[in-house]
């Protein structure tokens, strides 16, 4: 009963902490966001009519630089931004004339359903691969893929990218150089299967620059327990590779590559960022860097927030199970 209480006690802190250190976070990366957004050299207002400088000026500039509220201070736009998100909203983005919200929604969509193909796709061919070079590591294939693992983790995803589409959509003609619908078309007006397509490169692009760490982890944390002493027991009393595999093998390395893939929720994100850029795919990363270029404040902020959060809860579930499996493993 004394352990059950002090667990929840224990528990209960952990959970406090941790929203204190969310709401930090949060907080600092606003106001890091303002303060850039406010050194950064460019004009709202140029921008706001697509940079055409000499499109407004004299008192309309002035009064428009009043009503969409760019004359206000990094603090002050800070607090307009929580007041808005006290009462649940994220604002209005004077730059694309829409809520910030219904944007995000819109935008998230693609890029949650791209980051979480490629998560997936690379959790299982990495920790696959993984496993199976980790069972023979001084096999001449299992070097040759540990070098290619290491290889495509030093090289930038932008450039791969860039090789993809030249090789599958310029020479090839296999698939679409980028965008998310044929020109001129809009992505609302097709279904959901003549978008697959697009999405092959992005993924395929965003699939290689996860993969590397969770092969390159999983192969090491394979070869570790293969030459722990209970495994070593195990082959001694005739039990088979597959066996060996499946009670041993799986059960200590399955979380730790989970666990790895959830911190890298932040190289997940930016990633997306760079490839979204690149392929001009229509998702939350693409549209953080126009807002970013078009100095979109409202946009810019609430990316961020939802960013935050994304990036938080993946390091904080990669706590509680890297906690777990440290708990699992001193039992």
């Amino acid at each position: 009963m004394a352990l059950a209480v002090s667990l929840n006690s224990q528990q209960s802190r952990i959970v406090c902490f941790s929203i204190t250190r969310l709401l930090l976070q949060l907080c600092l990366a606003l106001l890091v966001i303002s303060l850039l957004i406010a050194f950064l050299p460019i004009d709202p207002i140029a921008q706001y009519f697509n940079g055409n400088v000499l499109a407004v000026f004299g008192e309309q500039k002035a009064q428009l630089i009043e009503q969409l509220g760019l004359d206000q201070s990094i603090l002050e736009q800070i607090m307009t931004f929580s007041h808005a998100l006290l009462s649940g909203e994220l604002g209005y983005s004077y730059h694309r004339q829409e809520e910030v919200s219904q944007i995000i929604w819109q935008r998230s969509r693609y890029s949650f359903i791209l980051m979480g193909s490629a998560s997936l796709v690379a959790l299982i061919l990495g920790y696959g691969i993984g496993l199976v070079i980790g069972l023979k590591p001084k096999a001449i294939s299992s070097k040759i893929i540990t070098q290619l693992a290491l290889m495509v983790n030093s090289i930038p995803s932008f450039w791969i990218g860039l090789l993809l589409i030249t090789i599958f959509a310029v020479k090839l003609i296999w698939l679409p150089v980028g965008g998310l619908a044929p020109i001129g078309v809009s992505p609302e007006s097709i279904s959901f299967y003549d978008k697959i397509p697009y999405f092959i490169l992005p993924l395929i692009t965003l699939t290689l620059g996860l993969i590397a760490p969770i092969i390159l982890h999983t192969k090491e944390k394979v070869i570790e327990v293969a030459q722990s002493q209970h495994v070593k027991y195990a082959r001694i009393h005739g039990l088979s590779t597959l066996s060996i595999v499946r009670f041993h093998l799986l059960r200590n390395t399955l979380i730790p590559a989970i666990v790895i893939q959830l911190a890298g929720f932040s190289e997940l994100f930016s990633g997306s960022v760079i490839i979204e850029t690149v392929f001009n795919f229509p998702g939350l990363g693409q549209t953080l860097v126009q807002a970013g270029l078009s100095g979109d404040t409202p946009l810019l902020l609430g990316i961020t927030l939802c960013c935050a959060l994304f990036v938080f809860i993946g390091n904080a579930t990669a706590s509680l199970l890297s906690k777990r499996l440290s708990l699992s493993t001193s039992f």
